[in-house]
C-alpha cells in the first residue's frame, strides 16, 4: 500500500483531471450559478432587504447570520453618525421600551435613566440633531390609530424610522381571550391605511411578537403562549404582507434561538437585544453610511468613469480577438521573391504575437468581468466571516494530510531548490487562504503565525532576487520590466475594475518595493556579483532560487567583503526609517508618488505594513549571502541528497531548531495583545524562518523530497492571494462569497473549485502576456515602459481628480 502511494504522483492525478478540461467545467459551473443568480436578482430588483427583514440562523460563533447578507457592526460613532439630524420612534409596549433603551444607551455620551414604564420617553440631542423617542402603546386600539394619525394628517412631524408591534399585552390583559384575538385582527385591519399613508414618507417596521419561555414567566403572564403569540404574528403577517409596511421577521427567529438568555421569560436578554439592535442599524443605516461589509439594505454603485473605460478596452480586446480568429485561416499565397516572402514571414510572425496577444486580453477581460458581478453587483450572495477553531483547524489538518500524501523526489540537490520554494508558497498560501477565509485574525496565536508566513513570503524576495542578481549580474531594463509585469499586472487592472487604490492590494505593493530595493543595493555602484568576486559559479541545472554552484576556495574574498557593507548600509537605512516615522512618511507623501501607497486618504497602513516586516527581506539577502560564502569556503555541500552534516550535528540541528519553533508557538500564546506581538515580531521572525529552513534542508531525506501538490499551488501563489479578495472571499474581503446559500460546506467547494481555476488562468494569461508584451528586445522594452509610465501618470491623475467626475 505504502509503495502504491509513493508511486501515485500528483502530476498523473493532473493528467487524468485534465486542467484545461477542469477550467471548462468551472467556466460552465459559473456560468449556469450566473444565470440562476441573474433570474433571482431580475425578479427582486437585487433587494437584500428581504433577507435582513426575513431570513437568518446563529452562525457557528453565536452571532447572527442574515441569508445572503452582510450585518456590519456598528460603533458608537457610527451609530451618530447615521443617526444625526434623524429620528427614531419605538411604538408599543415594554418590549419595544426595551429595545428603545438599548438603542439609547448605546448611542448616548452620557447615563441614561429609565425613568417610569408605561409613558411615553423623549431622548433628543441639541448640538447633533439626534432624537429617539418611545411611545407607550402597548395594544393595537384607537389609542395607536390616534398616533398613526396626527402622523399622516401632519399633525405631528413624521419620525425618520418608525418601529411598532404588538400583542403580548392584549393577551395578558385579555387573559388570552378568542375574542381579544378577534379585536386585535379588526383594529390591525384598520391602522394598516394609516400605517401605509405614513410609510410613504418614512420607512415603517412591524416586529413580530418575539416567542417566551413558559418556564421563566410569573404567575401573571402564564397566559402568555408561544401559541397565542404564533396566532397574533400570523394575523399580522397576513394583514400588512404586500402592504408598505416592512415586517421584521428575523427579530422573532432571533429571539427563538436565544430564548434561554431571557431575563423573565417574556423580555429579551442582552445577546438577543443585540442581534435586535443591529438588525435595526443595518436596515437603516446600510445605505447612508455605506460600510464595506454591511451589504444588506445597501444598493450598489453604479460603474464609474474608469470602470467603464476598462470595460470598453476588454470588449474591444474580445472584438479584435474574435476577428483575428475569423481571418486566422486565409492564408495568403507565399511570393517566390525572396525578399517579398522574407517580408511575408515577418508579418505573420507580428501578425501572430498581436493574435496571441489579443486572445490573452479577451481572456483575461472575461475573468475581471467575473471579478466584478461578484464583489460590484448585488448578483451573489455575501456573507459573514464566523470564526471557531473548528473551522480552522479541520481544512487545516486536511488540506497538510493532502498535500503530505502527494510527495515526490526532487532531481534538484541545493538548499531552496526550486521544487522546494515552490511547495514552501504553496502550503503557506492554502493556510493564509484558510485563515483568511474563515476570519482567524481574531485569535491571536493564530494571527503571529500567518505573520510568519507572510515574512517568510518577503524572505523569498531577498533571498530569491539576491541570488539571481548575484550570479547572473543581470540588472538590464528587461530584467526590471519582466519581474514587475508579473508581479503587477493583474493588481493594475484590478485597481481599474473594482476601483480600488493600488495599495488596497497591499502584499503586491510592498513585495515590489522590496524588490527595488534589492535592485537597488545590488546594483548601486560598486557593483558585486559572482563573477567579479571570483567566486563564479555554474547554473546548468538553474532551479529556482538556487543552483548546483561549484566555488573555488582560493578566490578573491574582497567582492564578499564589500557586498556585506552593503547589506549592512541597508539594514542601517531600515533602522533609522523604523525609528522615525515621520521621516518615512514624507520619503512618500509627495505626489504624484502619495497616489501609489495612501489608502484612505493617509499612507499609515503602508506604514504599519512595511515596519511589520522590515528586516525579512533583508534578512533574507543575508541568509543567500551566507549561503554563497560557506559554498566557497567549503563548509557545505548540497551536491548531493545525502545530509549537510555527520548524523550527530544533523541531529542536533534538527532537534534545536524543533526547539525554537515550539519555543516561538509557545510564546505567541503567551503574548498579550496584538500591539505588542508586533512590535516584538521584526525582531523574531527570524528565528522560525531558519528553523524551518534548517529542518527542510540539513537531513537529505526531506531536502531530497516535496509536496507535489503544494509545489503546484506555490506556482499560482501570487494570483491566489489576490484573486481570494473578490472571487472567493467577497467586500473586499470581509466577507465570504455565496452561490448555494444555505450550504456553507457545498458552497464552499464550489467557489474554491471556481476560484483556484481561474487563479491557474490568470497565471497562464500573465505568462503570455509577459513573453508578448515584454520580450527580450531593448528597444521595443523601453518603448513600451515609455508608454506604461504615461499610462501610469494618467491614473495618478485620475485618482487624483476622478472623485469629481460624475458619469451618472
Amino acid at each position: 500500500m505504502a509503495a502504491i502511494m509513493n508511486t501515485w504522483k500528483l502530476e498523473n492525478a493532473l493528467d487524468y483531471t485534465n486542467m484545461n478540461t477542469a477550467k471548462k467545467l468551472a467556466f460552465a459551473v459559473a456560468t449556469v450559478f450566473i444565470i440562476i443568480h441573474g433570474t433571482r436578482v431580475y425578479n427582486n430588483g437585487g433587494d437584500t432587504c428581504s433577507n435582513l427583514l426575513s431570513r437568518g440562523h446563529l452562525a457557528a460563533d453565536k452571532k447572527w447570520q442574515p441569508e445572503g447578507c452582510m450585518l456590519h457592526k456598528y460603533s458608537k460613532i457610527d451609530m451618530r453618525k447615521c443617526l444625526s439630524e434623524k429620528s427614531f420612534t419605538f411604538v408599543g409596549d415594554s418590549r419595544q421600551r426595551q429595545l428603545y433603551f438599548k438603542l439609547v444607551k448605546t448611542i448616548s455620551v452620557s447615563t441614561v435613566k429609565e425613568g417610569k414604564q408605561h409613558e411615553d420617553i423623549v431622548y433628543n440631542e441639541d448640538d447633533t440633531g439626534i432624537s429617539v423617542n418611545f411611545l407607550w402603546q402597548p395594544m393595537v386600539n384607537g389609542s395607536m390609530e390616534k398616533v398613526f394619525r396626527e402622523w399622516k394628517e401632519g399633525k405631528k412631524k413624521k419620525p425618520s424610522i418608525i418601529i411598532t408591534g404588538s400583542g403580548a399585552w392584549t393577551i395578558k390583559q385579555m387573559n388570552a381571550s378568542g375574542k381579544a384575538l378577534s379585536e386585535y385582527q379588526a383594529n390591525l385591519t384598520l391602522l394598516r391605511p394609516l400605517m401605509e399613508e405614513v410609510a410613504i414618507e418614512t420607512d415603517v417596521y412591524w416586529m413580530l411578537q418575539d416567542p417566551v419561555n413558559n418556564t421563566q414567566l410569573s404567575k401573571e403572564r402564564k397566559m402568555i403562549t408561544n401559541t397565542q403569540i404564533d396566532s397574533y404574528n400570523d394575523i399580522a403577517m397576513e394583514i400588512l404582507g404586500g402592504s408598505h409596511v416592512g415586517i421584521l421577521q428575523s427579530t422573532h427567529q432571533a429571539a427563538s434561538e436565544l430564548l434561554h438568555v431571557s431575563t423573565d421569560g417574556l423580555h429579551l436578554g442582552e445577546p438577543a437585544l443585540d442581534v435586535h439592535l443591529s438588525l435595526l442599524l443595518n436596515l437603516f443605516c446600510n445605505d447612508r453610511l455605506r460600510p464595506i461589509d454591511g451589504s444588506c439594505c445597501q444598493s450598489y454603485q453604479p460603474p464609474s468613469l474608469l470602470q467603464v473605460a476598462t470595460g470598453v478596452f476588454f470588449g474591444l480586446c474580445m472584438v479584435g480577438a474574435m476577428l483575428f480568429s475569423v481571418t486566422r485561416g486565409r492564408t495568403p499565397s507565399v511570393s517566390e521573391d525572396a525578399e517579398t516572402a522574407q517580408n511575408q514571414k515577418k508579418t505573420k510572425s507580428t501578425a501572430e504575437i498581436a493574435r496571441t496577444t489579443l486572445v490573452a486580453l479577451a481572456k483575461f477581460g472575461v475573468i475581471m468581468a467575473y471579478f466584478y458581478l461578484c464583489d460590484r453587483t448585488p448578483l451573489f450572495m455575501k456573507e459573514n466571516k464566523h470564526y471557531t477553531h473548528l473551522q480552522f483547524f479541520v481544512p487545516f489538518v486536511w488540506v497538510l494530510l493532502v498535500g503530505l500524501f502527494f510527495h515526490s523526489d526532487t532531481k534538484q540537490t541545493s538548499i531552496l531548490n526550486r521544487d522546494q520554494t515552490d511547495e514552501w508558497k504553496g502550503w503557506m498560501q492554502l493556510v493564509i487562504l484558510i485563515y483568511h477565509y474563515t476570519g482567524t485574525s481574531s485569535y491571536l496565536p493564530i494571527y503571529m503565525h500567518i505573520r510568519i508566513l507572510v515574512a517568510m513570503y518577503l524572505f523569498q524576495t531577498g533571498y530569491g532576487h539576491f541570488f539571481y542578481f548575484w550570479m547572473k549580474g543581470d540588472y538590464g531594463i528587461v530584467r526590471l520590466c519582466q519581474v514587475n509585469f508579473r508581479l503587477n499586472f493583474l493588481v493594475v487592472f484590478l485597481c481599474m475594475v473594482m476601483d480600488r487604490p493600488y495599495q488596497f492590494y497591499y502584499f503586491v505593493p510592498l513585495v515590489t518595493f522590496w524588490f527595488f530595493v534589492v535592485y537597488g543595493t545590488m546594483a548601486v555602484l560598486p557593483r558585486v556579483t559572482a563573477k567579479s568576486s571570483g567566486g563564479a559559479a555554474n547554473m546548468p541545472e538553474a532551479s529556482g532560487c538556487t543552483a548546483k554552484l561549484s566555488f573555488n576556495a582560493t578566490d578573491n574574498s574582497s567582492g564578499f567583503v564589500l557586498m556585506m557593507f552593503k547589506l549592512l548600509v541597508l539594514c542601517g537605512i531600515i533602522a533609522l526609517l523604523a525609528s522615525m516615522q515621520v521621516l518615512f512618511e514624507s520619503l512618500f507623501s509627495w505626489w504624484p508618488a502619495v497616489q501609489l501607497f495612501q489608502l484612505e486618504g493617509s499612507i499609515r497602513e503602508w506604514w504599519f505594513r512595511w515596519q511589520l516586516d522590515r528586516y525579512a527581506v533583508s534578512y533574507g539577502m543575508f541568509f543567500a549571502f551566507t549561503y554563497l560564502g560557506l559554498k566557497k569556503l567549503q563548509i557545505i555541500d548540497d551536491s548531493f541528497h545525502g545530509n549537510l552534516f555527520t548524523p550527530c550535528v544533523t541531529y542536533l540541528i534538527v532537534t534545536l531548531s524543533v526547539c525554537i519553533t515550539l519555543g516561538y508557538t509557545i510564546f505567541m500564546t503567551t503574548c498579550s495583545s496584538k500591539v505588542e506581538c508586533n512590535r516584538l515580531h521584526p525582531y523574531i521572525s527570524f528565528l522560525p524562518i531558519t528553523s524551518f529552513i534548517l529542518v527542510r534542508n540539513v537531513p537529505g531525506y526531506l531536502r531530497s523530497r516535496y509536496s507535489t501538490f503544494f509545489a503546484w499551488f506555490g506556482k499560482i501563489s501570487l494570483e491566489l492571494f489576490i484573486g481570494q479578495y473578490h472571487i472567493w472571499l467577497a467586500a473586499d474581503t470581509k466577507g465570504v462569497l455565496v452561490v448555494i446559500p444555505g450550504h456553507h460546506t457545498l458552497n464552499m467547494l464550489v467557489t474554491s473549485f471556481i476560484f483556484v481555476c481561474i487563479a491557474h488562468e490568470i497565471s497562464a494569461v500573465t505568462g503570455t502576456l509577459a513573453t508578448t508584451l515584454v520580450p527580450r528586445d531593448f528597444n521595443t522594452v523601453l518603448q513600451r515602459l515609455i508608454i506604461f509610465v504615461l499610462f501610469l501618470c494618467v491614473m495618478l491623475l485620475y485618482g487624483h481628480f476622478g472623485d469629481k467626475i460624475q458619469l451618472f
